[in-house]
């Protein structure tokens, strides 16, 4: 069961909508006692993020089970308007047979998937005050 924040101003479904349209985000998890923020390549599979740690190599035994937060976003610089979809959740290592656990090019990583606990999802308003460029 998915439980979507209160505070949120985007549905739990319109969260998976938007997250099925980006590939790249961002994980916070603990390596060696210490928070860290990584980019990472996602995709879906239902309702459960797979992801891929990529050149990353953090070990199985840091990853199984361990309790993680997650965000995707984009943004469009033109009409200054945006989305931000965090998640938290707890990532395991996929253990059906057959199922892709190695990322591949440009280097070997390591998909984990991410069972999610919570989802909430927020309009941004760019402000026009600061250029992307």
């Amino acid at each position: 069961m998915v439980v979507q924040l209160a505070d949120s101003d985007i549905s739990e479904q319109e969260c998976w909508q938007l997250l099925a349209t980006a590939a790249v985000g961002r994980i916070a998890l603990s390596i060696r006692a210490l928070p860290a923020i990584l980019p990472i390549q996602y995709y879906l599979e239902g309702k459960i993020i797979a992801i891929c740690l990529g050149h990353h190599a953090i070990g199985e035994d840091k990853t199984d089970g361990a309790v993680v937060a997650f965000a995707a976003d984009d943004m469009d610089p033109e009409r200054y308007l945006g989305w931000s979809v965090q998640v938290q959740g707890r990532l395991h290592l996929p253990r059906t047979p057959g199922v892709q656990k190695n990322c591949g090019q440009p280097t070997p990583g390591q998909i984990v998937h991410l069972d999610p606990g919570w989802i909430s999802g927020h309009r941004i308003r760019l402000c026009p005050l600061i250029s992307p460029s």
